[in-house]
Parts: structure tokens; sequence; C-alpha cells
């Protein structure tokens, strides 16, 4: 069974997935399956993405600016990309875990986490796709973020370092013995390897039709982790998701639209709302788009009466996070930042602060053996998968035997009080006369299998079925 078919018999879908927290916030591809043209209708040598945002260390709106120049005779990535980079990551989650840059593989694996058939046309759109990706080149600019939470004032990284793309070859009785394979770029790894990353539903990313929905879905499921109810500049929310080719309200929510009620269809991810409230007016031309996690609605309105259940300590998180440091590296000074804060507290929030805890020493014993040189909080995101699984395993294990020593503490029970239930009737068979024996003997012929009936019509009193069929009635008798 190949890994990718064991890993969708083992775990569920919403935590097979994996999608690189730095690669959300700016499109990498276009949002349109057509190449980008400059005004003289070639292609253009660059693509910049800029969004102004407050930054809070340095107390005011700084430009955060994207770069893109490709190298790829295939042009710039499009939608494909999105799709492709995806499965990348969570096959490479499935394949090493992320302890190796370098990823080998079937293509069918690929095709199968994509729902892509399996045909000639997918392995023509996969070496495109594989082509563009490792020909992008990406300049940050105060929009990289850091292991500290902050952004690098200037941060240049490929994605793919290089691929190999194994097809078949018509008419050949065996597929080539040589596997595919891609590695990732250095800095892009090492990004990943610090724990940068996050769980995605790959069932549900995948089956949505519509590149505006898969770009919003990443985005959405990044942001509602942190908090159910998410709200944003209209324009620059429109900008995160590559379409910054207009400001224009009207035609904004235009685009929009049908990405949101297909997202809006996904069970459990967000509340349907009507327009007016998706939709806020703060000002002219000053509008915010808003969402909600599903099932959030009610939890929101109890948290403002001053008389619903208190909120989850806010240590709890603290605590996580130092009592890490402390079984990692024996560290019981370090101070948690505010990245690994949030980390901590969606690690809580998914699995809860008791389960967190128990887990935690699981985490560090398989990062030990898979990422020792591991040095920050971040890095155990890679494992609380694999651990949680694992020890509900050892959970249902021991559920079940305790349920089978209880069963069999039962039986042994039943098997004594049925022995000493025997002894009590039989002491009292022995002390009967044989007419009474005998008078027991008919009365059983009338209810005993046919096997007793002829046994004791053969003069077999002493047979073990008929003395238990003798013992049973006289126990009847005595009620």
């Amino acid at each position: 069974m190949s890994d990718i078919a064991t890993s969708q018999r083992l775990e569920p879908s919403h935590e097979r997935g994996r999608d690189e927290l730095n690669l959300i916030d700016f499109p990498i591809a276009v949002l349109q399956h057509q190449q980008p043209k400059d005004e003289n209708g070639g292609r253009p040598d660059e693509l910049v993405s800029e969004i102004e945002a407050f930054d809070k260390d340095l107390k005011k709106v700084v430009p955060r600016t994207l770069t893109r120049r490709t190298a790829s005779k295939h042009g710039f990535p499009t939608p494909l990309e999105d799709e492709v980079l995806v499965a990348l990551l969570t096959l490479t989650r499935i394949k090493n875990g992320f302890s190796q840059p370098r990823v080998e593989f079937r293509n069918g694996e690929l095709f199968d986490l994509m729902k892509w058939p399996h045909n000639g046309s997918s392995n023509q759109r996969l070496a495109i796709a594989l082509d563009r990706l490792t020909g992008l080149t990406l300049k940050y600019e105060n929009s990289w973020s850091t292991e500290a939470g902050t952004f690098e004032k200037e941060f240049t990284t490929g994605l793919l370092e290089s691929y190999q793309l194994m097809k078949q070859v018509r008419g050949r009785g065996e597929r080539s013995r040589e596997a595919s394979w891609f590695q990732w770029a250095s800095e892009v790894f090492a990004d990943i390897q610090r724990g940068n990353v996050r769980t995605l539903n790959t069932d549900q990313f995948f089956s949505l039709q519509r590149p505006i929905s898969r770009r919003m879905y990443r985005f959405l499921d990044k942001h509602l982790s942190e908090d159910p109810k998410f709200e944003m500049d209209l324009i620059m929310f429109a900008s995160h998701l590559g379409l910054a080719e207009t400001q224009h309200i009207g035609k904004i929510k235009e685009r929009l639209a049908t990405g949101v009620r297909e997202l809006e269809q996904i069970p459990g991810f967000i509340d349907p709302l009507s327009p007016s409230e998706r939709y806020q007016k703060l000002g002219p031309g000053n509008w915010q788009i808003q969402f909600q996690r599903s099932g959030t609605l009610q939890t929101r309105t109890e948290s403002r009466n001053p008389l619903s259940t208190p909120k989850r300590a806010p240590d709890a998180a603290e605590s996580l996070i130092k009592d890490f440091y402390q079984g990692w590296n024996g560290n019981q000074q370090h101070q948690p930042t505010t990245k690994e804060r949030q980390q901590a507290e969606h690690l809580i929030q998914q699995y809860g602060v008791e389960t967190s805890q128990q887990i935690l020493p699981s985490v560090i014993k398989a990062m030990r053996v898979q990422f020792p040189e591991a040095r920050a909080f971040g890095a155990t995101m890679l494992y609380w998968s694999d651990a949680v699984q694992q020890w509900n395993q050892r959970q249902q294990r021991a559920q079940q035997e305790k349920a089978q020593n209880l069963q069999e503490q039962q039986e042994e029970r039943r098997r004594q009080q049925e022995k000493q239930h025997q002894g009590k009737y039989r002491t009292q068979w022995n002390q009967l006369s044989e007419t009474e024996q005998d008078e027991i003997r008919q009365a059983v012929t009338q209810t005993c299998s046919r096997t007793v009936r002829q046994f004791i019509e053969q003069g077999k009193y002493d047979d073990p079925l008929v003395m238990m069929a003798c013992l049973a009635e006289l126990a009847k008798r005595d009620r």
C-alpha cells in the first residue's frame, strides 16, 4: 500500500494536509489560467503585489511587498500551481514528516491527492506546474514573517530547487524503476522545519471548483483558526487574494461573490451571511468584509453576557510553551514570543489543555528521533497530529483492555457462583431417594434436548449433561 493510501486510511482529511503560512498571505500565482501581459502584450518581467498594513512595532502604516520573477518558459504560476503547491506540502509531510527537503514520489500519488485523472494530460499539467514552481523567485519586503513574529526587511527565496518527473513510456510492459522527485528550496524548507505550517483539509480544498474559492479558503482557514471572527478592509482583503487590478467596490464584491457562495456550502467552514452582514460600509469608499467560523454565532453572543462561563485561563498556552523548553533543553527561563503563544493557543483550542499537556512528552520524544536539531517551539507543530493519533490509539487500547479485564472478572465471578450453586444442589441431589431422583429425571425429559433424553432412557444417569439438567430442575423447584 502506498504512503498516500495508508494516510487516507489512517488519518482524517482535516489533519492530513499542510500549508505554509508565509505562502498564504501573498499570492504566488495569478488568479486566471491565462498568462499576464504587459502594456505591450508581452510577458512582464515581474509581478508586484503591495499591501499597506499597520506595523505594530514601527507604529505606522508600511507597505508590504512581494515581487515575483520567473525563469520558466511556461511563465508565471497560475491557479494550477496553487493546487500543486498544497499537494507537494502535503506529500512531504506524509512521506517524511518534513525531515528531508527531497521527496520521491509516484506521479499517481500526487494525482490522487489533487483528484486528477491518471492520464497523459495530468502528467503534462504536472510537468508544467513543477517547471513554473522551480523557475519562480520570490522577493519579500516587510512581508516574510520570522520565528519571532516580526517581518524580514527583505527576503528572497525560490520554492523548489529542482525536480525530476518520470513518465510512463507508451508500450512498455513495466513502469520505470526510477522515481519522480522534487526538492524544496533551502530557505522555504528551513521555514517549514521551524514549524511555520498549519493543517489543511485537503478534501475540502481540492473539492473547490473556482480558483478564487481555493485562494480564499487558504487565507480564511489560516485567520479563522486564530479568531473565529475575521474582519478586514475590503480592498486589502482583495489584494491578499490577488484582486489588486481594481479598487472598484462593486467589481470586487462581484468577483468575490461566487467564491463566497462556494465556501458557504462547505459544512462547518463559514456561516452564511446576507450581503449587508458580509459587507459593512464604514465611510465613503471605505468598506469592511467579515467572516465567521460556522457554529460560533451563539458562542459569541454568550461571550457578551457577563454571567457566561469565563474563558480558559490565559496562562495555559504559556505553560505549554515553557513545559516544552524545559523538557527539550532544560531551559526554564524562556519567554514565549507572540507567535509561539498563537501556536500554543491553536493547539489548546484543537486538543484541549489537559490533552495537550499529556501529549507534549510524546511530541518531544518523536522530535528527538526525527528532528534532534530543532530549537524552537514552532517545530512541534509538525508532530502533534501523529502524536495525538498515537495517543488516541493507546487510549482506545487501554479502554479495550479495561473492558476485557472487567468482562473476565465478571465471567470468573459467574463461574464461581455457578460452581457454588451446583455444589449446593448436588448435595441436595445426593440426599434425595431414588424415587425422588427418578421423578426429577422424568420431568427433565419433558423439556431437555434429545441427547439428554436419550441418555436418560439408556440409563446413563451419571453423564455430566444429565446431571446438569437434573440439578437445574432441582434448583428451579427450590425457588
